[in-house]
């Protein structure tokens, strides 16, 4: 029975470590490289890291050098080709006549947008002829046309920015990159120097077919980004 009651006994005590078992931590030395002490002395390494910091030091500034090589040939490349894309597109009539055209309508639908604005405010001016004296009537008039196209005026220019500013955010987060330089350089290259060719076939104003180029392009990177992004490629 005395050894039936200490097995009993053992059996408890390794129940009771196995179900209350904690983790210690224990404090181990060790030992450091290259550590200081009586009997030696680190002339060797010290050596070894001088050299091992100049070789650093020295492929540093030719990578510097290298990189601030290519960043000017790269720079110059692109002055030169926008120099020769400019150019080009002052001696193309097609691209000329097209560029002209485009903002010709652009300011046209300006006056015109404003014209709406005066005649909207002059409609409104006119709830001031019911007033029988002419002096108040004509103020009521100016004051009331004034406010509509404040408020016009307002409309317009939010809306203007808050696109804007919409377009931007868009562009900053899915294009700002040396990709989009390249893209609306060579489209803009493309369509100046086959601007004849691209209007024998297709009937387009080449401004509005460089934005529409563009338009389609962060598109495509919307596109192509947002589906990498849910697939975890970012």
């Amino acid at each position: 029975m005395t050894w039936k009651f200490k097995y009993e006994k053992a059996e408890q005590a390794k129940r009771y470590a196995q179900t209350h078992q904690k983790t210690v931590e224990v404090p181990v030395e060790k030992k450091v490289p290259y550590e200081k002490c009586d009997n030696c002395d680190r002339t060797a390494y010290q050596k070894a890291k001088e050299k091992c910091d100049n070789r650093k030091i020295q492929l540093e500034k030719k990578y510097k050098n290298m990189t601030t090589g290519y960043e000017s040939i790269l720079f110059l490349l692109t002055w030169y080709s926008i120099a020769t894309t400019l150019f080009a597109a002052i001696l193309s009539t097609a691209f000329i006549n097209d560029s002209i055209t485009f903002f010709v309508t652009i300011g046209k639908g300006i006056v015109s947008l404003l014209q709406e604005f005066v005649t909207g405010a002059d409609s409104f001016g006119q709830l001031s002829n019911g007033i029988s004296n002419s002096i108040i009537s004509e103020i009521l008039y100016w004051l009331i046309a004034a406010i509509i196209m404040g408020i016009l005026f307002l409309i317009t220019g939010f809306l203007i920015i808050g696109i804007g500013y919409q377009v931007g955010k868009i562009y900053r987060k899915y294009c700002w990159d040396i990709l989009s330089i390249m893209v609306i350089m060579i489209s803009t290259a493309i369509v100046v120097y086959f601007g004849e060719w691209i209007k024998s076939v297709i009937s387009i104003n080449l401004i509005a077919l460089l934005l529409l180029v563009h338009v389609i392009y962060i598109g495509i990177r919307c596109y192509v980004k947002d589906w990498r992004e849910e697939r975890g490629y970012y």
